[in-house]
């Protein structure tokens, strides 16, 4: 079987797929990326074959600007479930589409796909699965109710362009929908999905020597994610460092790139390290403090770790939610103003001293090893290629599209 795997390109929407990717090219399987030159470090890194298309699209570089202009950040600012902006992700849409379907098209004519697996924003993968008669597989990253609730948006927005591919009837759903999401974190509004167990592959490293250096009684992670820095800025850490470091007997761990370090305050219970895929040592943490990243927040749950989410985003207030809902940790929009950092530091007390934290986080981690794994999961794909490969019949999805 020959599967194409397509991403937008933001590294942390291509780390999800990898462990299946592993599991594909374990099984004998081709696997091949077409992806922007974004996505060429953790293709590289996660050892998947690349066809390079397009330019770079520098995402985070483009948000900035568009903010410098005063209008509306299609990716989403504010840490609450609200409306996101529908008019400029719908720009943000088709434009993508535009500049993608040409490349992606022809790379898919040329190396004959048995199957296309994507992330669920690469739209251009339904588009090019519908004209070819290719099954199309959406792999979630997390808890996702968003794209279920936006497709019949995405459908709109696109429904010109899919129109000029010959795409009558519109964009069409995925095949099937991956979800590596605990069925018991998952949003009750998400469309169902194939339940696929969550493997941590937030990156290659070296176990630091630091990890069993633990210089308190207990230890908390603090992880903000490759894109929160880069743009709201260093500032963001100002409050939830000041809170963590106020805990007595905790020691703080805190992940932070070099040039994000000048100017800020260091309490002496907070340790500032190097970037490291935090995998290599959450099994010396207490809990978690985190943006509300899926990766991390998976990876948390993974460890059977608490957590705290500070939302920067609708998409990331959403895992937080959830997160609270199950009892496994808690979720705290809104924690910058002038009293976050009492907030924070109470909230993180609460993790750590009321036990129904570590055990609904230890229920969600033992929920997540009970789902099947990648590898379980490739007869259900195989067949589903096998199916697609005469007359180019492609089962839909039931009750909405994780598009």
């Amino acid at each position: 079987m020959r599967v194409l795997v397509l991403a937008t390109p933001v590294p942390s929407h291509l780390t999800p797929l990898l462990p299946l990717v592993w599991a594909l090219r374990g099984a004998g399987h081709q696997v091949l990326l077409g992806g922007q030159p974004d996505l060429e470090a953790v293709a590289t890194a996660g050892g998947l074959s690349m066809a390079v298309l397009g330019t770079e699209e520098q995402e985070v570089r483009k948000r900035l600007a568009v903010r410098a202009t005063g209008r509306p950040d299609a990716g989403g600012a504010g840490g609450s479930r609200q409306e996101p902006p529908w008019d400029s992700l719908a720009e943000r849409w088709r434009a993508r589409l535009e500049s993608v379907t040409g490349p992606v098209l022809a790379l898919a004519r040329s190396w004959r796909p048995d199957l296309i697996v994507a992330d669920p924003l690469e739209h251009a993968s339904l588009l090019v699965g519908g004209v070819l008669g290719i099954p199309v597989v959406h792999h979630r990253w997390g808890v996702d109710s968003f794209s279920t609730r936006s497709f019949g948006r995405v459908r709109d927005a696109l429904a010109e362009i899919c129109a000029r591919h010959g795409l009558a009837d519109g964009l069409p759903a995925p095949s099937l929908v991956l979800d590596p999401c605990p069925p018991g974190l998952q949003d009750p509004d998400a469309a169902p999905g194939l339940p696929l167990r969550f493997v941590p592959s937030n990156g290659a490293g070296t176990v630091p020597a630091w990890a069993a250096d633990r210089r308190a009684e207990r230890r908390v992670c603090l992880s903000l994610g490759l894109r929160t820095l880069a743009l709201e800025g260093p500032h963001v850490l100002t409050g939830i460092l000041e809170a963590l470091g106020s805990l007595a007997g905790v020691e703080t761990v805190t992940t932070v790139e070099r040039q994000y370090r000048e100017g800020l305050v260091v309490p002496p219970s907070v340790r500032l390290v190097d970037p490291v895929p935090i995998s290599l040592f959450l099994d010396t943490c207490d809990a978690v403090v985190h943006h509300g990243g899926t990766g991390t927040g998976l990876t948390a749950i993974a460890a059977g770790l608490p957590q705290l989410v500070l939302p920067q985003t609708p998409w990331t207030a959403e895992h937080g939610e959830r997160i609270a809902a199950t009892g496994a940790g808690l979720h705290l929009p809104g924690a910058e103003g002038p009293d976050g950092a009492g907030r924070i530091a109470d909230a993180v007390r609460r993790l750590l001293d009321e036990p129904g934290f570590a055990a609904g986080a230890r229920r969600l981690g033992e929920e997540m090893a009970r789902t099947p794994s990648p590898a379980d999961v490739l007869p259900e794909l195989e067949r589903l290629a096998a199916r697609g490969g005469v007359g180019g019949v492609r089962p839909a999805v039931q009750g909405g599209s994780s598009a």
